[in-house]
């Protein structure tokens, strides 16, 4: 897979400061984004792939400014007034604009009259005041959240360099969404685009647009049939990137249907990786192979920060909150619990015997880390480490097919390749390079790559007269890799439901 030229940049996943201290998510995020393209983890309603072409298509029928700013400005008032048609009445979740939404909302009610005029012009105006924006970003819900995912699933499409119309346009399919999206709404259809020109709607107004949420959309109506077969790649000419997606999918509906339920995306991530078939065989084109090896990545990355925050927890505590890369290391070592004459390869062996190891080491790491048990912290994760070099080795040819990119990002890969080759070293002498070199050295020369190259200071330790300094701690958590999102979608065109799997969801499954 290619990860692209330079340095680890800020990404979607992880810590909420969006920091990647050791630089191991962007392998871990071309692998999801392969298998579940498409989607992402603030793509929230499927039905914006409707309303989107809808807008697109009016503008470049009715408008046709090819000034950007002139689009921006229709786009943006096209989305605030659906973020009001959405949030009156039964609101709707998932709605970009949905906490301005409500605030306009209840300071026109606060109005004596009862047909209160919102002018909500003010908020979608980008050059306004960013408090009182429907949403901060410039771009919108369009150009800073769908544009590219709909890109990437063939709807719209950017025109090149010089070209006279720099707007987005629609592709055929997703004009065909233009259309069906618009007779579900009848004449209101219209009226919609005459209340975005006019920059203001009467409050009770909003009632009849109710056609538009979400949650309107009608079962085998034109929009919901193709909305099915975008989703689910199952058009002839579907891509590459279709197939990926529908596969993903699919193993979604067949978890739903045996669970019952809508699983959370933890549940399913560890049911895949346990479950994962013919993993010696592997390759980076199966589906299910990828989402083993996605899980297996971010468990190296979270075991690696877990110690690495257990570093910091011992700088923390230190004398003037310093000490030397040698005692700090030794201290870390201290922890793992390692018998003097055990090798690396004895030392992982028979961990990975039971298929819920690395779940049980994982989770017992995390809770370790939320009760402040540092020794405990560091020994499951070295055995976690352990766990998945172990579980590797059955992967081998999956890992260098999918990972074999630029060595200056640290993955799983990477992470084998250093352990396999100090398999008959001693267990302490292997960890303690591990911890020195891969992990402690190894966020000196990300944040000081970081600040050189984006100007952002990450550093959570700092060199300083030999030493090493404590300077902040950071949130270590599992990656969202868009299932939820993904689930959202599917329950928004029914297959779906709290229940589990709908009948039409079977018919789904059964024609896979």
């Amino acid at each position: 897979m290619d990860l692209g030229y330079g340095f680890p940049e800020w990404t979607e996943l992880g810590q909420d400061s969006g920091l990647d201290p050791l630089g191991m998510q962007r392998p871990i995020e071309v692998i999801y984004q392969s298998i579940v393209p498409g989607i992402s983890t603030i793509t929230l309603r499927y039905r914006y792939y409707s309303f989107f072409p809808f807008i697109l298509r009016h503008y470049e029928e009715k408008i046709r400014h090819s000034d950007p700013n002139e689009f921006r400005k229709f786009q943006r008032r096209c989305e605030a007034l659906f973020a009001l048609i959405c949030t009156y009445g039964e609101s709707e979740l998932g709605i970009t604009g949905s906490d301005w939404a409500n605030r306009t909302l209840s300071d026109a009610r606060a109005q004596s009259s009862e047909a209160a005029i919102i002018d909500f012009s003010v908020g979608a105006d980008p050059n306004t005041d960013e408090s009182l924006r429907y949403l901060r970003n410039k771009g919108g819900a369009f150009g800073a959240i769908y544009a590219t995912q709909m890109s990437e699933m063939g709807l719209i499409h950017f025109p090149g360099a010089g070209h006279p119309n720099p707007n987005p346009v629609c592709s055929d399919v997703a004009l065909k969404l233009a259309d069906a999206f618009s007779r579900e709404l009848g004449a209101t259809a219209d009226e919609f685009f005459e209340v975005v020109a006019a920059g203001k709607i009467a409050l009770p107004s909003l009632k009849s647009f109710e056609a538009m949420k979400p949650n309107q959309l009608k079962q085998d109506s034109d929009e919901h049939i193709l909305l099915t077969e975008i989703l689910l790649g199952k058009s002839d000419t579907r891509s590459e990137t279709d197939r990926m997606r529908r596969s993903t999918l699919q193993m979604l509906l067949d978890v739903v249907a045996t669970s019952r339920s809508i699983p959370r995306a933890e549940q399913v991530k560890w049911h895949w990786f346990e479950n994962v078939p013919n993993l010696q065989g592997g390759n980076a084109r199966e589906v299910p192979h990828l989402w083993f090896l996605y899980q297996a990545c971010d468990l190296v990355r979270l075991a690696y920060e877990a110690i690495l925050s257990a570093a910091l927890t011992l700088l923390e505590t230190a004398p003037r909150r310093r000490m030397t890369l040698a005692d700090l290391t030794d201290g870390l070592i201290g922890f793992a619990e390692i018998a003097g004459d055990q090798t690396w390869e004895d030392f992982s062996f028979g961990l990975a015997d039971e298929a819920t190891a690395a779940r049980e080491h994982a989770q017992a790491m995390l809770s370790a880390m939320e009760e402040g048990e540092t020794a405990e912290q560091v020994r499951l994760a070295v055995s976690l480490i352990a766990i998945l070099y172990d579980r590797s080795s059955a992967a081998t040819n999956l890992i260098e097919e999918a990972l074999s990119g630029a060595d200056y990002f640290q993955s799983l890969r990477t992470e084998v390749q250093f352990l396999d080759r100090a398999r008959a070293v001693s267990a302490s002498r292997v960890i303690a390079d591990l911890i020195r070199e891969r992990i402690l050295k190894r966020h000196m020369w990300v944040a000081s790559r970081k600040f050189r190259n984006q100007k952002a200071y990450t550093f959570h330790m700092e060199p300083e007269e030999g030493q090493l300094r404590y300077r902040s701690h950071f949130r270590v958590s599992p990656s969202s890799p868009r299932l939820d999102q993904a689930l959202r979608y599917l329950r928004d065109i029914s297959l779906i439901d709290e229940n589990g799997i709908t009948e039409r969801g079977r018919a789904e499954m059964a024609t896979a």
